[in-house]
């Protein structure tokens, strides 16, 4: 039903969701045979200049052979994702339904990583995550076709800090934090550590 709506408001539409749009390539190589098109999802005031940065990898690729010389790729802008009315997820249905997108790169932020992972996973298309840090994206039940190359995860980082703990053989921390769902993601994640690892936690401030 939530696809549905988001299929609907995104058809309603009078103006495209898109920043940029594949029209925004440079020429598609003249030997391209197999041409991919590729969906980013950013977020507003994230990520400056992230289109050129796509081209110049883009470019790069066609020149050194990567993608040899019948393959490229086309890509889909949409620069104002992660915002409170949830572009993003709109805008993947859309570029899925309406443009034929093989693959997503983002959303930028784990408010929209997780409905387009799974819509990708119901598609059957690749998505890859380059910011996103949510622990349950960690469940490869759920979202099968999903990569994570992030610098960071909040599992890895709690793992970590699980570590470091256990090195010095502390064997009880207290937690100081802020409130909202992030915040309480981070603690479940790092308490399921701890409590593996030996470690009690005794005070939540």
């Amino acid at each position: 039903m939530i696809l549905w709506f988001w299929i609907g408001l995104v058809n309603a539409l009078d103006n495209k969701l898109y920043s940029g749009s594949s029209a925004d390539n440079d020429s598609i190589a003249p030997a391209a045979r197999n041409v991919i098109r590729i969906g980013h999802i950013g977020a507003v005031n994230a990520l400056p200049n992230y289109e050129k940065v796509l081209q110049l990898s883009r470019k790069e690729l066609l020149a050194d052979g990567t993608f040899g010389d019948d393959f490229d790729v086309e890509l889909n802008y949409l620069q104002n994702g992660c915002g409170d009315a949830f572009e993003g997820v709109a805008a993947a249905a859309d570029m899925y339904h309406v443009d034929r997108v093989s693959a997503f790169l983002g959303p930028y932020c784990n408010s929209e990583m997780i409905p387009v992972a799974t819509m990708a996973a119901y598609w059957n298309k690749p998505i890859i995550a380059y910011m996103a840090t949510s622990n349950a994206l960690a469940d490869k039940t759920i979202y099968k076709t999903l990569a994570r190359v992030s610098i960071r995860t909040i599992n890895s980082q709690a793992e970590a800090t699980g570590a470091f703990i256990r090195h010095y053989k502390w064997t009880k921390v207290s937690f100081v934090s802020n409130a909202g769902a992030a915040a309480y993601e981070k603690i479940i994640a790092f308490e399921k550590i701890f409590r593996r690892v030996g470690v009690n936690v005794v005070k939540k401030i």
